[in-house]
């Protein structure tokens, strides 16, 4: 079972802190000091107990001190030489393992009013949207070929039996016939039918969005492949125009 390092909690002047001589990560200390700036001074660094020397959250101190700070929030933990520089291995590592969901990210940024101590710009923010961009083609259409509609029947003339002395029966035959030649009476064969869908396999879709639908279609084909993995823009689409028609 793992154990509670112990530590404590305490608020440290600046100049009671020393760096710890052998971190090799380098922060960048102006988004640090931007941050501090924007959304004040918050959470904590750690700090070994024996030598006051800071084994995580460095350049939050050296923001601080930028900005001027008297002081810091400082978790103090009682460790050795090794396991303090363990610590500070793992605490800089271990978060280069994670990553972003993109989607969700830029709806958050875009949320925002503006992006001051975000340590994210504008420029990052239109780079995000691109990404998820590159997924979806734009493709131009043409319309669809007619097929040239049938030529309509001409009414059929009525038959002359040369004939004078045709009895009953062939009379009631002789309309039969007439009968058969005359269009229907619902005039379907006058319809033309419905355009043909392009030749091939495949036939492609345009869709005129206004920018602002562009974008928000942009981050929610992102969320579904986030979530769902490889689906087609196809996929979606239908799937969309499905549950709008089951409503």
């Amino acid at each position: 079972m793992p154990e509670i390092v112990p530590q404590t909690y305490s608020l440290v002047p600046v100049g009671d802190l020393e760096p710890h001589p052998e971190n090799p990560h380098r922060g960048d200390v102006d988004v640090i000091a931007e941050s501090i700036d924007a959304n004040g001074f918050y959470g904590t660094v750690l700090v070994q107990k024996s030598r006051m020397r800071i084994i995580a959250g460095e350049h939050r101190w050296r923001g601080a001190q930028a900005k001027g700070l008297p002081a810091v929030p400082a978790v103090v933990v009682d460790v050795d030489d090794e396991t303090a520089k363990r610590i500070m291995l793992a605490d800089n590592r271990t978060a280069e393992f994670g990553e972003y969901d993109e989607a969700v990210l830029s709806d958050l940024l875009r949320g925002l009013p503006d992006l001051d101590g975000t340590g994210w710009s504008d420029d990052d923010l239109s780079e995000l949207l691109d990404g998820l961009d590159s997924d979806i083609e734009i493709v131009t259409d043409s319309p669809a070929e007619r097929r040239p509609a049938p030529v309509e029947k001409s009414p059929s003339r009525p038959r002359e039996d040369p004939d004078d002395d045709l009895d009953e029966e062939d009379e009631d035959d002789g309309e039969d016939l007439d009968d058969e030649d005359e269009p229907d009476d619902d005039g379907e064969d006058d319809v033309p039918p419905p355009p043909r869908p392009k030749a091939g396999l495949t036939a492609d879709l345009l869709i005129t969005l206004t920018a602002a639908e562009h974008d928000e279609v942009t981050v929610l084909f992102g969320r579904i492949r986030e979530r769902d993995g490889n689906t087609s823009t196809a996929q979606i689409v239908l799937a969309a125009l499905r549950a709008y028609a089951a409503q």
